[in-house]
């Protein structure tokens, strides 16, 4: 797990605490890393370990999750796409690349929708926001989240999810199923399952497929073709490259990259490929 003593903190508006990880002060472009639903920031330590020789790296605990404040927050894809901007204030970060996992991904779109001028790309591994989900859709995900054990966040719960979460890998998934019961232990499991409630109803609310048009900045996707999170298995029976073909296809200027025999933490289980795609991609 992450050492304390290599967490720092930074106090926004409301004493909402951050915690994130920084590395590579020196670079003149800088990559912000957002981890996704129910997770922490050193998910993207495979990435940062090689992209810090190159960009200043920065990985953030959104609140709620890992290291940083929890509180009656509304846990909302707005909410976090705001954080994510006061973060960039307060650290006076400039020439900004947003990279975001799953969720992440989808905050890092609401940002580019809201404020695509303060950010100069972006890179998501297995967003969220590529599936749409029509209002029949999402009223039955939300009735199989309110009547089964989804967000039970026990430690056989998270066992579950993250090892399906992997095509393979199964010393990392172990690396990271360990950390997030120890960050679970030592916090209200009640507020915790609040939270996830919140951001689940959010990115179904407040979808972002229909927007992606907007979109100006240059965009990098990486998708494992394995993925058993997207599409949503119960409700759309496509390939995951569908998915990411038809959210590609609604932006301006982006890209998808695929990768056979990968799940849905592709920046993981492919960090060397994905790591050489994405200093390309960011020196093109």
């Amino acid at each position: 797990m992450i050492a304390n003593d290599e967490v720092r903190f930074v106090e926004l508006k409301n004493k909402i605490r951050i915690a994130y990880f920084d590395c590579g002060s020196d670079k003149e472009e800088t990559i912000l890393f957002i981890h996704g639903l129910a997770n922490y920031l050193w998910v993207w330590k495979w990435n940062i370990a090689s992209l810090q020789e190159r960009y200043r790296c920065i990985a953030i605990d959104l609140p709620g999750n890992g290291f940083s404040s929890r509180g009656d927050y509304p846990y909302s894809i707005q909410f976090f796409s705001e954080i994510i901007l006061e973060i960039m204030e307060s650290l006076k970060l400039k020439n900004v690349t947003l990279a975001g996992h799953s969720m992440g991904g989808q905050i890092a779109l609401q940002v580019a929708i809201n404020e695509g001028s303060k950010i100069n790309r972006l890179i998501l591994s297995a967003p969220s926001g590529f599936e749409y989900y029509s209002p029949h859709d999402a009223s039955l995900f939300k009735s199989a989240i309110a009547f089964g054990n989804f967000l039970a966040m026990d430690e056989t719960h998270i066992i579950q999810s993250i090892n399906s979460s992997f095509y393979r890998h199964e010393k990392i998934a172990s690396e990271i199923i360990k950390d997030l019961n120890s960050l679970i232990k030592v916090n209200d499991r009640k507020s915790y399952r609040r939270m996830l409630e919140m951001c689940i109803n959010s990115m179904l609310d407040h979808q972002v497929f229909n927007q992606l048009k907007v979109i100006q900045n240059k965009t990098i996707v990486f998708f494992g073709e394995n993925d058993q999170l997207i599409p949503n298995r119960f409700l759309h029976s496509v390939p995951t490259k569908e998915i990411a073909d038809r959210g590609v296809k609604q932006m301006q200027n982006a890209k998808a990259v695929m990768f056979k025999e990968t799940g849905h933490f592709v920046h993981i289980e492919r960090a060397a490929e994905v790591n050489i795609q994405i200093a390309l991609f960011m020196e093109s």
